[in-house]
């Protein structure tokens, strides 16, 4: 049974890897004056590439038998005729990535391709809803296009056939869409800039919010300092709050990120002083919202477990460095929260945040309302580790460990999942409405 069932799933893959959408590198360079690099130097570093990988990375074919990324890795050597721009080469490699199967391999451009053009990125901030690409922000001042808006083409692509292009060049855990989904919603400019270069210009094609009418734009770009900002605010350690609805005699607690690494009193401090409130307060409902929590640092995981868990548990399945103490049974905290817990997750729940969603979903602590997670049980995050390829300098990052939760016959090929499904609508978006705390407040009246 179990060889039948491998032969099938190999077949899949492999199918899936010939039918796919493969990287014909057709798209040139937008500037006559870009710095192209020579056949034999892009050789050199996929080859740099591909030996550091097989030497290093903690489980490189977990996912992906080894015979189909090998096939698919001198698939995209072989295409490599003549010289390339940058984002050429990039756009090479992402396939190979992806294919691993691991959310903490990836490949980054270097900082000088960035520097070249710090003004010049999609300067609007999206939502993926319903098949939609729908406008949520912009990174200028200057709204550009109204929120709610629908896009439809950006400089005469269909952009839906750029989002399809880059959700199957993404990497992630277990290849999870749901992670790839939020990332290429979250990341969108930057991906943007690294597969097809810096255009000389962004005309866009959308509908009006809620109306079929069409309008045409040409955008003023972003710049990379306010992209960046708005992209990558969960390293800027946001502040933690936690809001009381007494006439419902409930507490939503909001933890958007895990990293605080260089804050970790402040973290378990406020974590200490949430739940004192609720124990005088006796509240009897908390709502603990993880959406868009992708990771960080166990050292603050760990005491917010402390106080879920209805009994001692370790954290860890094996001790791991620093992290040695969470293999054994965490102490339970004094003031643990023994009554109605409702937890909000979403595809960006990845990393630590993977961990913790799993243990309290091995032990049945609370329900978890949303969509599918974007992790399991495990990840490879241990002994990260930062390679330069020598002529392009592209960074190559993956980890040479792995991190388990300790839970036992948990599949780690698929998400945490929700025990209530929330689904988001257009309409909802443009109401304002927030359908998942509506989701868990009508739980919590029922």
């Amino acid at each position: 049974m179990k060889k039948a069932f491998a032969a099938v799933l190999f077949i899949s893959i492999l199918f899936s890897l010939l039918a796919g959408p493969v990287e014909a590198l057709s798209q040139k360079a937008d500037k006559p004056n870009i710095v192209r690099f020579s056949k034999q130097a892009l050789q050199e570093d996929f080859q740099q590439m591909r030996r550091t990988l097989e030497q290093n990375h903690a489980a490189l074919y977990e996912y992906t038998p080894k015979q189909v990324l090998d096939s698919l890795m001198d698939r995209q050597y072989g295409l490599i005729q003549d010289s390339m721009a940058l984002h050429e080469f990039f756009v090479l490699l992402t396939p190979i990535i992806a294919k691993i199967g691991c959310g903490h391999t990836t490949a980054w451009m270097p900082m000088s391709y960035w520097d070249k053009e710090t003004d010049n990125l999609f300067p609007l901030q999206i939502r993926l809803i319903e098949d939609l690409v729908v406008v949520s922000g912009n990174y200028t001042k200057e709204e550009q296009v109204p929120q709610g808006s629908v896009l439809l083409k950006i400089n005469g692509r269909p952009v839906k056939e750029i989002i399809q292009e880059m959700k199957a060049n993404y990497p992630a855990d277990a290849l999870n869409p749901y992670f790839i989904h939020k990332a290429v919603e979250r990341r969108f400019p930057m991906i943007y800039a690294r597969r097809f270069g810096f255009p000389k210009e962004y005309r866009v094609v959308y509908a009006l919010p809620g109306r079929k009418t069409r309008e045409t734009r040409i955008l003023t770009p972003a710049n990379n300092e306010a992209v960046r900002a708005v992209m990558f605010k969960n390293f800027k350690t946001p502040e933690l709050r936690m809001t009381l609805l007494q006439e419902k005699n409930t507490a939503v607690m909001r933890i958007e990120t895990f990293i605080y690494y260089d804050r970790v009193p402040y973290f378990t401090n406020f974590i200490d002083s949430c739940f004192n409130v609720i124990h005088e307060k006796k509240i009897k409902n908390l709502i603990l919202d993880l959406r868009g929590n992708d990771g960080g640092d166990p050292f603050c995981a760990v005491p917010l477990f402390s106080y879920l868990e209805s009994k001692p548990l370790p954290y860890f399945a094996e001790t791991y460095g620093k992290y040695s103490a969470f293999a054994k049974p965490i102490p339970r905290a004094e003031k643990a929260f023994e009554e109605n817990l409702l937890i909000l997750l979403d595809g960006r729940c990845f990393s630590t945040n993977g961990h913790f969603c799993a243990l309290l979903k091995y032990h049945r602590i609370g329900r978890f309302l949303g969509t599918p997670g974007g992790a399991t049980y495990k990840c490879n995050a241990g002994k990260n580790t930062n390679v330069d390829l020598k002529n392009t300098h592209i960074m190559l990052y993956f980890g040479r460990s792995s991190y388990a939760a300790a839970v036992q016959g948990m599949d780690k090929t698929k998400p945490i999942m929700p025990d209530v499904k929330v689904h988001e609508t257009y309409r909802d978006f443009l109401d304002g409405r927030d359908v998942f705390i509506e989701t868990a407040l009508r739980l919590i009246a029922e």
